[in-house]
């Protein structure tokens, strides 16, 4: 009997599709990941910017319209300097990732990794930024007698392009010394910049409120009595002392409202300059001789 081709191809086709090779083969998707287009930039810009002022650094990772990179990217910031290094992570959102940190004045590298997605694979983009806009100051070492007032200066200079006015003050001044610089101020612009400039600085002693008193009261009552009259003398002289003591000494409360000569000693002054974000602080050391 002769079969029909209607028949002998249906048959072929039940044939394969009972062989067990045919059956349980899979069926397999190759995806051939694409590198993406990593790109950093900071805002603000690369230069000019202030030390002590924080940086935002958005990564642009760019791929293909119809599948955008995701995932999330990490950040390293190196300084060129000696800071330690700062790390932080950002999702990307509608391809554009953003960061913020403080970098030291000094130059820094801040890198971005990428660790790829179904779709795209791994990759690293850098970018490094030069120092930032920034002053510097030397205090000079301070010896004086007691009771006395020093006068002197100390030199500021500006350093990768600075500009702007510095106001300066004394911090945590110790007790007898006295340092006035509450008006004082540097001022940088673009046409001194290159030069160092002098700030004045003063630093006084007490010279001490009972001692030149005492004296003058002693001297009064060395012309009103004879010089024979020396008990006298010393009577009035202890008298009068304790009376200044109790009227200088002794103020609301028991608190005493005179000041005592300085001792002689090593001081330490904070000196502190600051001008927008840019903040700095250095001691100046006092000796009293």
């Amino acid at each position: 009997m002769t079969m029909k081709a209607t028949t002998r191809l249906l048959l072929a086709i039940a044939a394969l599709a009972c062989t067990p090779g045919w059956s349980q083969a899979p069926l397999t998707q190759v995806v051939v990941r694409i590198a993406p287009d990593v790109t950093v930039a900071t805002v603000p810009a690369n230069a000019p910017r202030a030390a002590g002022s924080s940086v935002q650094f958005d990564a642009q990772v760019t791929g293909i319209a119809v599948a955008a990179p995701t995932g999330t990217l990490t950040y390293t910031l190196t300084s060129l300097g000696s800071e330690p290094v700062l790390t932080g992570t950002a999702p990307i959102v509608g391809g554009l990732s953003t960061w913020t940190a403080t970098p030291a004045p000094e130059g820094y590298t801040v890198s971005v990794s990428y660790p790829g997605d179904v779709n795209y694979l791994p990759l690293s983009a850098s970018l490094q930024a030069g120092p930032a806009e920034d002053f510097d100051f030397t205090l000079p070492t301070v010896t004086m007698a007691q009771g006395t007032t020093w006068n002197g200066a100390m030199q500021v200079v500006s350093l990768n392009g600075f500009s702007g006015t510095i106001a300066w003050a004394c911090q945590n001044v110790p007790t007898q010394i006295g340092c006035p610089m509450s008006q004082t101020a540097s001022v940088f612009t673009p046409a001194n910049m290159a030069v160092p400039q002098t700030c004045p600085l003063t630093i006084t002693t007490s010279p001490g409120d009972f001692i030149p008193a005492a004296g003058l009261i002693l001297l009064g009552f060395a012309f009103s009595f004879k010089s024979r009259r020396r008990l006298q003398l010393f009577a009035g002289l202890a008298f009068s002392c304790a009376l200044l003591f109790g009227v200088t000494g002794c103020g609301s409360g028991g608190n005493s409202q005179w000041n005592p000569l300085t001792p002689k000693a090593t001081y330490q002054v904070t000196i502190t300059g600051v001008s927008g974000a840019v903040t700095h602080s250095k001691q100046i050391t006092v000796v009293v001789q």
